[in-house]
């Protein structure tokens, strides 16, 4: 199952997943937040890094051996297991509430 990420703000530039804003609610004591949702989309050349939660450049220096997180998706060389050709454009506000 895939999960959902949503935008802190409309500013913002990295998403998160619900479970995330669940324990923000809980440590800020609210029952509700307001985000945006996270819409995915490819964009040729372009990727998300799970792990340093970032777009980056296909073309960059970004991605590879030089990452200290690099861990290649079979074992041995290649893509990284961290890296997603899916990037996250801005959506709708939504409401997230704490269950009682």
């Amino acid at each position: 199952m895939k999960k959902q990420y949503y935008f802190e703000s409309a500013n913002s530039e990295t998403c998160w997943t619900a479970d995330y804003f669940e324990s923000r609610m809980i440590e800020e004591g609210v029952k509700e937040i307001t985000v945006y949702a996270a819409i995915p989309d490819k964009i040729p050349g372009v990727f998300w890094c799970t792990e340093h939660l970032y777009c980056g450049d296909d073309s960059a220096e970004s991605c590879g051996n030089q990452c200290i997180e690099y861990e290649p998706r079979n074992g041995k060389n290649g893509c990284c297991r961290h890296h997603r050709s899916t990037v996250y454009e801005l959506g709708g506000a939504v409401k997230l509430t704490l269950d009682s």
